[in-house]
């Protein structure tokens, strides 16, 4: 009999801990609903996402970094309010704790629908502040009852107050509309028709694509896409605002080759720069022109060394380059 009641009890603590966690890992889900649409790239690989498209600061982590992240912090929360639970509801300072933890919870959710489903980091700044504020007292809360539990929420508050630094940095980075859309031009740019050189071949897109032979008199095809991230600032130190833009190169092999051109602004339109090689099957991240230093900045992740073809990036790297009085694109340092 003491047995058989023994494996109800380890059943009830079972769970109620999948219960604990399964709770925190729903408010993931929810924030997630919110967060993939402004992460992932169109299903046609020329769009670009919300985030994809915003300026973002060198220390920025690739896309794909986040929901493992945060399903580890949702098990280790669930965790700790499973011992803070099992010290029973009856007690005042359980169920002050839990209530915190409640607050919190619904805070980080909503930090997911401020930021990723309403693109505004401006306010969603202003919530993680509330948020962190929140995960302290349940710290100090959880603490009162278990250290072990307040321990596990050590992680979870790290995250945040990088979370919050990378919020910060992502809203003074986009405050301010880009350059070309402040400043008066002489003409509109429009990357999808337009001319550039690629290894010292023309080629024109035609409403974002080109393609053509390859010139070696076999059937093979060179497809040639707009791909975007665009970012616009001078980068020739004349006034006028002048544009980089990304394009993709598929030869027909298994890679894709990603390049960026410069649209160079003048007084009687736009002259393209040679487009300048950045990888092979990247993951660009976002194209920057910190103001006044008429240096492009193009983020990007991409494979270790010596990793397959077919391993996703998961190595941040930043390509800087500039234009030269003969307006020609070339690299600063990588």
């Amino acid at each position: 009999m003491r047995t058989y009641h023994g494996l109800l009890i380890r059943f009830a603590r079972i769970v109620k801990l999948a219960v604990a966690i399964a709770v925190c890992q729903l408010a993931g889900i929810v924030g997630s609903l919110f967060t993939t649409p402004s992460i992932a790239p169109s299903s046609t690989g020329q769009g670009l996402s919300w985030y994809a498209g915003i300026i973002k600061p060198a220390f920025n982590p690739p896309a794909w970094i986040f929901g493992p992240v945060w399903i580890t912090l949702f098990t280790l929360m669930g965790i700790a309010l499973f011992i803070v639970w099992q010290k029973g509801l009856e007690r005042r300072d359980v169920t002050i704790a839990l209530g915190i933890f409640t607050v919190q919870l619904i805070l980080n959710t909503l930090w997911s629908i401020i930021f990723f489903g309403l693109h505004n980091p401006g306010l969603a700044l202003v919530e993680i502040i509330f948020l962190w504020l929140a995960i302290l007292a349940t710290i100090v809360a959880f603490a009162k009852i278990s250290r072990p539990a307040a321990w596990l929420l050590v992680p979870y508050i790290v995250w945040v107050s990088f979370a919050g630094y990378l919020n910060g940095a992502i809203w003074m980075l986009n405050r301010e509309a880009p350059l070309a859309n402040n400043q008066p031009s002489q003409t509109v740019f429009d990357g999808k028709n337009t001319t550039f050189t690629i290894d010292g071949m023309a080629v024109t897109l035609v409403n974002g694509i080109s393609v053509t032979s390859d010139g070696l008199g076999s059937s093979s095809l060179i497809t040639t896409r707009y791909f975007g991230n665009e970012a616009a600032d001078d980068l020739t130190g004349d006034g006028l605002a002048d544009t980089a833009f990304l394009v993709t190169r598929d030869t027909g092999g298994s890679g894709i080759f990603y390049y960026v051109v410069v649209a160079v602004q003048t007084a009687t339109g736009y002259k393209n720069t040679n487009a300048f090689f950045i990888g092979d099957r990247i993951a660009p991240q976002s194209t920057y022109i910190p103001k006044h230093s008429r240096e492009l900045h193009i983020n990007y992740a991409e494979r270790r060394p010596g990793e397959p073809a077919t391993t996703n990036p998961s190595v941040g790297a930043t390509l800087l380059l500039k234009v030269t009085p003969e307006g020609i694109l070339e690299g600063l340092m990588k």
